[in-house]
């Protein structure tokens, strides 16, 4: 029993240990097609925080999350700061994804000039939480991965009309804030 308790006691401070950690990795270096047919990378953008938000034309959550983008990449220096919005549904062809992007600047008012492209051969999906989308990873300047959140994220403040029933989402400007 005691041999039982000890492996529990050092297992469990693994646990903890572990899950103190950051989360990090060497930025992958994952892959994607811009809009324009270049193959881009993470490793582009050594020195900037990056947000990858992943994403489809069809989601409305995704729309409503770019607008609260917006405000976060209008923020900040662009030598600081790259979002790169990565469509992950290989249903939405570049010619979609470009019409979405004028109807968005259209409807809203917003230009929406960070970086857009669709995914190559699933590799992004290491990144999903629970295979949701919005999903938004937010990675320091040396390609660790450091925030990852599948749902909706807002820049600095939770809207009043949030229901009280649900949890509360991340924001994100303290985050990148804490990150440049």
């Amino acid at each position: 029993m005691i041999i039982i308790i000890v492996v529990f006691v050092v297992g469990a401070s693994s646990a903890i240990f572990i899950l103190n950690q950051p989360l990090q990795n060497e930025g992958d270096d994952f892959v994607y097609t811009s809009l324009d047919g270049s193959i881009k990378s993470l490793s582009d953008y050594r020195g900037k925080v990056v947000i990858v938000d992943m994403w489809a034309t069809w989601c409305s959550p995704c729309v409503y999350e770019m607008m609260e983008l917006y405000k976060l990449y209008n923020n900040f220096s662009s030598n600081d700061l790259e979002i790169i919005s990565v469509n992950i549904y290989e249903g939405d062809s570049t010619q979609k994804i470009q019409d979405f992007l004028e109807k968005f600047e259209n409807d809203h008012g917003y230009n929406l000039n960070w970086e857009f492209g669709r995914e190559i051969d699933d590799n992004l999906v290491k990144y999903m939480n629970e295979s949701a989308i919005p999903t938004l990873c937010i990675f320091d300047r040396q390609g660790n991965l450091k925030f990852r959140h599948a749902g909706l994220s807002f820049y600095n403040e939770i809207p009043s009309n949030w229901p009280s029933n649900t949890p509360e989402p991340p924001l994100l400007f303290p985050i990148v804030e804490e990150l440049i």
